[in-house]
């Protein structure tokens, strides 16, 4: 892969790792500082285990179809997702995911939209993003593709949006259900339409994983993951709930042609380039914007000309966003005699609801409102939400990336900021 490919897969994939959940299921060994020691396992486990890995590694072709729910109160904010998700796997390593996604108060009166399409024709991985109407394609990976061979970030997507996949294409799902895990046990067998299915719990550094076995086929029929943990260590300090649940059903040795795997862009898609991360912008002139606050003052790069300040991108419906706000406020008491000005720019909804949001979190954070989102798309094309743009006093922008989860980066580059 050449080194402009994998900084457009790249961008790609901190859009599509961010479409389900608000705290991801990322396991990536990049995370911890270092890999747990080998879990011990009890034999009843051991067994349980021995027929989830056979069940997947015996599988010439894979049909799934599922539903996600996200259920979150975090801080006062509570959240619910709710997505369905389809997959298709083939033992040649091809496979294909889509993921449909509803966010609100009631998703169950709201129509999905197709979010994200991930796959592998045999000759190219694919990304599609039906919104933006945009798209990758990257040569495939030579020899026959596991959930290894496509790299952390792929994979990460695969075990957040669909791990029955990801367990099919690991090549051992003993292996991937154990990766990073601190503790695994056996719990009382869960009910589900009648029927007693084995239960395990799998202990790891970020997140905890309540795994459900048919018994019949040995493959996943449920996952809850509590990513408690993860939403504390990214600032939360009141976690009320944090479950991640998905719903398999899978249809194992279905006849799946290979025009099934098939993709090609769709008239008018665009394919996506370095360019769509505004890259271009680090060390040019901020551009042109002007923003009301929540009083209807107006806040532009005029009236900021000579001051450094921060823009932070977000929405009340964006996991990541209000997670990552309070350490942005935090950050910006350290700043402020410094006289670096902060500003919680609001993407696209409408003023009683930031209102409320600001009321129930108490944010401190001065809050600017991009109504039709124009601003972000200035900044931010690929809206890599939560986004964050630092301009120095000469009026040039520094930095513009997304820094979700990782705001403690940010100390250091506003003090590059200001100077000389």
């Amino acid at each position: 892969m050449t080194r402009r490919e994998k900084v457009i897969l790249g961008l790609c994939l901190a859009v599509l790792i961010g479409v389900l959940g608000s705290f991801a299921l990322r396991r990536s060994r990049a995370q911890s500082a270092a890999a747990p020691a080998p879990v011990n396992v009890s034999p009843d486990v051991r067994a349980l285990l021995d027929q989830v890995r056979q069940a997947y590694a015996s599988l010439l072709s894979l049909s799934i179809s599922g539903t996600f729910q996200g259920n979150l109160d975090i801080d006062g904010v509570q959240r619910n997702n709710v997505a369905q998700f389809s997959g298709l796997y083939s033992s040649a390593g091809l496979f294909r995911n889509e993921t449909k996604e509803t966010t609100g108060a009631n998703p169950a009166t709201t129509q999905p939209t197709s979010d994200a399409l991930l796959g592998n024709n045999g000759t190219n991985i694919y990304l599609f993003f039906p919104e933006r109407n945009r798209y990758q394609i990257i040569d495939a990976p030579k020899g026959k593709v596991t959930l290894d061979s496509l790299g952390e970030n792929v994979a990460d997507v695969l075990r957040n949006q669909n791990l029955s996949l990801a367990l099919a294409l690991s090549g051992d799902a003993e292996s991937e259900i154990l990766q990073d895990a601190t503790s695994i046990s056996r719990l009382d067998d869960v009910k589900i339409d009648g029927h007693a299915y084995p239960t395990i719990q799998i202990i790891h550094p970020l997140f905890d994983q309540t795994l459900v076995i048919d018994p019949q086929t040995h493959l996943l029929r449920r996952m809850i993951g509590d990513v408690s943990k993860n939403a504390v260590m990214k600032g939360a300090k009141v976690v009320k709930s944090a479950l991640l649940t998905s719903d398999y059903v899978n249809s194992p040795s279905a006849v799946l042609p290979a025009a099934q795997f098939a993709w090609t862009p769709p008239p008018g898609a665009q394919e996506m380039t370095p360019d769509d991360a505004n890259t271009d912008l680090i060390g040019k002139p901020v551009p042109s914007f002007s923003l009301a606050d929540m009083n209807g003052n107006r806040v532009s790069d005029k009236s900021l000309k000579g001051s450094a300040y921060v823009m932070d991108f977000w929405a009340t419906w964006c996991g990541p966003c209000v997670a990552s706000l309070p350490r942005v406020e935090g950050i910006s008491k350290d700043f402020k005699d410094k006289g670096v000005q902060f500003f919680a720019v609001d993407v696209q909804e409408d003023k009683a609801t930031v209102e409320k949001f600001i009321s129930d979190t108490k944010l401190g954070i001065p809050v600017l409102m991009d109504t039709d989102g124009k601003v972000e798309n200035t900044f931010d094309p690929l809206t890599l939400t939560p986004f964050t743009v630092v301009v120095d006093k000469a009026g040039k922008v520094r930095f513009a990336a997304p820094l979700g989860g990782l705001e403690d980066r940010l100390p250091a580059i506003i003090n590059d900021a200001l100077k000389p």
